[in-house]
């Protein structure tokens, strides 16, 4: 029987594994670009689909490496106010903007999961180099939010000592 400790365990693993197949998809992409480059120079016809590939693959990256970036706590964050609060209601002001940052993920996860499926069901395309389905595309969206939910949920059960230990490993701006 799996506790729930042991749930995010392999919910951590997870997140890990999505940013280190991320990193290697940044090389993936660096690789075929100058593949590209290379063929050209040599005057051989290059790879029509390489850009268009690079494009989906940033997108997907980006969406999928969130959760990653906020379990590290390396997201983009404006800590001056909580580096001037007393450490208690610092802990306090970050738990508030924590639930705040849960509620906006699970209303953009719910609307893109909307629009995802009416996409499917549509049978929507996208008419570029290459023709793909619509709805893969943006079915990444509400599996990125229902993931940064689960961050900031983690987060919200976060301890003061935990959150000490955190704040003394993380920087902001």
């Amino acid at each position: 029987m799996f506790g729930i400790s042991k749930i995010l365990d392999y919910y951590g693993k997870i997140v890990v594994g999505i940013g280190v197949v991320v990193g290697a998809v940044f090389g993936a992409i660096a690789v075929m670009i100058f593949l590209n480059i290379v063929l050209r120079f040599l005057g051989i016809p290059t790879l029509t689909w390489v850009n268009e590939v690079a494009e989906y693959s940033l997108y997907v990256s980006a969406f999928l490496a969130a959760p990653w970036v906020l379990r590290l706590g390396l997201h983009i964050r404006i800590d001056i106010l909580a580096k001037t609060l007393p450490r208690k209601l610092a802990f306090r002001v970050e738990r508030l903007v924590d639930a705040v940052g849960l509620l906006i993920c699970l209303t953009v996860a719910y609307y893109s999961a909307i629009a995802a499926i009416a996409a499917y069901h549509s049978g929507s395309q996208i008419y570029k180099n290459l023709i793909i389905p619509e709805w893969p595309v943006l079915a990444i969206i509400p599996i990125s939010f229902v993931m940064l939910s689960i961050e900031f949920i983690l987060r919200l059960g976060m301890s003061q000592a935990d959150f000490d230990a955190q704040e003394d490993h993380v920087g902001g701006i």
